[in-house]
């Protein structure tokens, strides 16, 4: 501190006062460039030649030719003898770390320091190099010479243990080709090993290394492979957890390691990760060639339905039904003429694709690639269902918007092409033809099933469906999200790829579409979509949930079309690996991730179909059943009273405009000022009247009152020119203020339904991260969350409060207006949530229109009726569920006929060629 200072600190007693050193800042990255000091060329020069005399035991101190000519500039003269050599070792690190790479001039080698000093960085992951693309198409070009030698090992090793010691399989038919041998590194379960495999010119050794049941990690001249049933065993554990190489890669390290087996490079230094590119590598490329194999044994199966479809459309008469499976088959398989094997080509590469939906099928079915995914759902022969009956088959659509991935991550040459995904040009095709459909006028014979007001306001409720809203910044992600639809047994049946800010109606469509044109074309389809609002405008409000709820509407039977969201449930796994993987890899990993799914789902298709009857039909409907038992109202009279209620919820005049509530509310506004100009010129009249006023008071204040009546009249005339009564009939006669009310409660009811649906998703989701259901909160997320929601809780339940208290407001109205009005009087909400839970009070809006008969009706003051118009409609979807697992295991016992004979007759086909 400076001398000038000291004398103006305050005095402390004691030890004075404590000064803290202040911290030294940190370098920043462009100060921590390494410094390379004069001198050192020519301490390198003398260190290499004291080296050359070590070697030689030469005493000669003349420089030699490569000596001086490694040392630049001023630094390739002779060194004098009395030089100081440091005493450093040659062994020494620096030696290597700091040796110059030897430029053959001064100007070289400062241009390469301006280089190293005025470089830009790259970027984290550049785009893929032409090196990168070259050892990919090695690489593809390797993979179909693989397959044979693939199925040799797996037909040689099925049912028995691995053998103990590896032992390389050459077999070369041609005596005089030469054999060479190559170290290989091969890496098993349990430990690695060195050995010579033997190879030829005409068995390369990626074939004999296949061949023998170790898996090359390089396309050309492999120096490592690893065990194949090491990788189907990894393969296993991906298809049910997730990708995890990296975990493998250090796992095998560390159990080596254990056991003894340590990774040593060519200096003898332990490795830190010697596995981890080499094994994603090997399987991917592994995984590439099992793909290979899957559709040359699919294409195979695919020609033997053409001809068993064939046959059976030859031999049985039109319309008769199908054999079972055990008949099916033998037939099939031994009624086929032998002349028909002669036509199958030698390669099913010549053959139709698997996924092409012009594949031999009956035109009453549906395509093999949706039959093969889904057998319960597509596998069918009888289509044009109406809905009323349950329709074909039922479908749901979903968006995730976790499954991004980041711009930086980059991408990798192209290797897989998808089996699930959509192409993204058939995608942005439907979305162009949207947006030229968008621009022309509405249809004219479009019948609207819910009303304009209702649809608007539910419209405005879902954030989801917002295409201009951003819920991924794509400054930071190049794909924002994925998109798959599934049948209602949650299998997937194809996704699409989202790389647009929101969830936008082209990805919907063009799956549905796509869906579509594999289905024969008087197919019908149930479509469940929790934003569908986006394409027919409504969802939300009750009278929305009337027409297209499933359980209040006809066909969907107890189907909830949920299986979206538990299929993201099964891939959040997935979320922090694909987002930092490349984009194809990417798309690899969730297409060969829905894949095994899928299959693991099709083949539980039988215990679906029990637990859905014993759990959901049976249950249900015994439940359903003994509310009705208990209920003097018969089905029809139940059935009718549903049918006015749709009628009248469902009416224009159910749902009030928002004209309507504004000038109501101003003809309410300037009745108010004129009653308090009433009172008012009343308190003065009596003030007046006390003190004697004189006979000029009196006659202003007669005409004061005067203009009050006439004031009055004009807001009564002003009400009346709102044309209440010819926009709602039933509301002619009735007074400003009960009207006010009306809507006002039904204003009210709509926000604290809106609230309150928002604070039960909030407890739902506590509820089923503590019951294992969903990924667990944390205490953090778990403390907002419960913060939030008690945060929310009084407004909540003062909206309720005000609501009771506007009902009995309105009870009172109707009972002393005159005449008697028959609008019905709406229930107060419970203050528990729980209770709301459970009840539909909340869901119905507020009746604003008197009842058209005398007596109101019971499905709207009758709480057993209510209820037993609830029972019966779980009854009716009870019954069409049981339809549709009848027919569901009507097609998988048909399907899987077809299949076992399908495949019988590949098998004799591959056999016989």
């Amino acid at each position: 501190m400076a001398p000038s200072l000291r004398n103006q600190q305050p005095y402390v007693p004691g030890m004075g006062k404590v000064f803290v050193t202040p911290k030294k800042r940190q370098a920043k990255a462009a100060d921590q460039a390494p410094v390379h000091y004069m001198g050192r060329d020519l301490e390198i020069e003398a260190l290499k030649k004291r080296l050359q005399r070590l070697e030689t035991g030469c005493g000669s101190r003349s420089p030699t030719p490569d000596a001086s000519h490694s040392a630049p500039g001023p630094s390739s003269g002779p060194v004098p003898s009395d030089f100081d050599i440091p005493d450093i070792s040659t062994e020494s690190p620096v030696l290597h770390d700091d040796a110059p790479e030897c430029p053959s001039s001064p100007s070289k080698q400062s241009a390469s320091k301006d280089e190293e000093t005025e470089r830009p960085r790259k970027r984290r992951r550049p785009a893929p190099k032409a090196v990168l693309e070259s050892l990919y198409s090695r690489w593809q070009v390797l993979l179909p010479s693989l397959v044979d030698p693939l199925l040799a090992y797996l037909r040689r090793t099925a049912g028995t243990s691995v053998p103990p010691e590896f032992q390389p399989v050459h077999e070369c038919l041609n005596q005089g080709c030469a054999t060479r041998m190559q170290d290989v590194i091969l890496l098993f379960w349990d430990h690695y090993a060195t050995v010579s495999v033997p190879f030829c010119a005409c068995v390369p050794l990626s074939r004999v290394l296949v061949t023998s049941g170790m898996f090359p990690m390089a396309p050309s001249q492999p120096r490592i492979a690893v065990s194949i049933d090491l990788l189907d065993l990894y393969l296993s554990l991906f298809e049910r957890s997730g990708d995890a190489v990296t975990a493998l890669a250090r796992a095998l390290r560390h159990f080596y390691m254990r056991r003894g087996w340590r990774i040593l490079d060519h200096n003898g230094r332990p490795i830190a990760d010697p596995f981890r590119k080499l094994l994603g590598r090997a399987i991917q490329w592994y995984d590439s060639l099992r793909i290979l194999i899957e559709q040359t044994i699919e294409d195979a199966i695919d020609q033997a339905r053409s001809l068993v479809s064939n046959h059976l459309a030859s031999q049985s008469p039109a319309g008769s039904t199908l054999p079972n499976a055990q008949s099916l088959a033998l037939s099939s398989t031994t009624a086929i003429d032998s002349s028909n094997t002669t036509s199958i080509p030698d390669h099913a590469s010549t053959s139709v694709p698997a996924d092409d939906p012009r594949t031999a099928s009956p035109p009453q079915s549906a395509a093999s690639i949706l039959q093969r995914r889904c057998p319960a759902c597509f596998g069918s022969d009888q289509w044009g269902r109406p809905f009323s009956d349950g329709g074909d088959v039922v479908l749901a659509v979903d968006g995730n918007f976790s499954h991004r991935h980041l711009r930086s991550a980059g991408d990798s040459p192209a290797f897989y092409q998808p089996e699930y995904f959509l192409p993204k040009s058939q995608i942005d095709a439907i979305g162009e033809r949207i947006d030229a459909l968008r621009k022309k006028s509405p249809s004219s014979t479009y019948i609207k099933r819910v009303p304009d007001e209702a649809v608007d306001n539910c419209e405005r409720g879902h954030e989801a469906a917002d295409e201009s809203k951003v819920k991924t910044p794509t400054d930071h992600f190049d794909d924002t999200g994925v998109m798959a639809i599934i049948c209602t047994h949650d299998i997937p049946l194809f996704m699409a790829n989202i790389d647009t800010p929101g969830e936008q109606m082209k990805y919907a469509v063009g799956l549905i579409e796509h869906v579509a044109t594999l289905l024969p074309e008087n197919a019908t389809i149930g479509l469940l979509y929790d934003i569908a609002c986006k394409c027919e405008r409504s969802i939300g409000l009750w009278s929305c949930q009337i027409v297209y709820n499933p359980r209040l509407c006809p066909g969907f039977g107890l189907r909830d079309g949920e299986g979206v969201e538990r299929l993201w449930s099964r891939l959040r796994v997935f979320i922090p690996v694909t987002r930092t993987s490349g984009r194809s890899r990417r798309i690899w990993i969730l297409d060969r991730q829905v894949r095994a799914i899928g299959i693991d789902l099709r083949e539980n298709l039988g215990v679906f179909i029990v637990r859905k009857y014993k759990h959901g039909v049976r249950e249900q409907r015994t439940s359903a059943k003994a509310i009705l038992d208990q209920m003097k109202t018969p089905i029809a009279e139940l059935r009718d009273q549903w049918t006015h209620q749709r009628e009248a919820q469902l009416s224009v005049r159910a749902h009030a405009p928002a004209r309507l509530k504004k000038e109501v509310n101003a003809v309410i506004t300037l009745q108010t000022e004129i009653d308090r100009v009433d009172e008012a010129i009343e308190a003065i009249s009596t003030q007046l009247s006390a003190e004697n006023a004189l006979p000029q008071c009196e006659t202003i204040l007669g005409n004061l009152r005067r203009t009050s009546a006439e004031l009055g009249s004009r807001a009564e005339m002003l009400y009346s020119s709102l044309n209440v009564g010819a926009i709602f009939p039933e509301l002619k006669g009735i007074n400003a203020e009960l009207v006010r009310m009306l809507i006002l409660t039904r204003d009210i009811k709509v926000n604290i339904r809106k609230r309150v649906t928002a604070q039960l998703l909030e407890y739902d989701r506590i509820d089923r991260a503590a019951g294992g259901k969903d990924n667990p909160l944390g205490t953090k997320l778990h403390q907002q969350t419960r913060k939030a929601i008690q945060k929310r809780q009084p407004a909540i339940l003062s909206a309720i409060r005000k609501y009771n208290k506007y009902c009995a407001t309105i009870e009172q109205l109707i009972s002393n207006h005159i005449p008697k009005l028959a609008i019905p009087v709406p229930r107060p909400l419970s203050t528990d949530l729980t209770v709301l839970r459970e009840s539909s009070d909340l869901f119905e809006d507020v009746w604003i229109t008197t009842s058209p008969a005398a007596a109101k009706p019971k499905w709207l003051e009758d709480s057993d009726v209510r209820l037993g118009i609830r029972a019966m409609l779980k009854q009716d979807r009870c019954a069409e569920e049981e339809g549709r697992l009848r027919r569901e295991a009507n097609n998988l016992h048909r399907w899987f006929g077809l299949e076992l004979a399908a495949i019988e007759v590949a098998m004799k086909l591959s056999d016989s060629t």
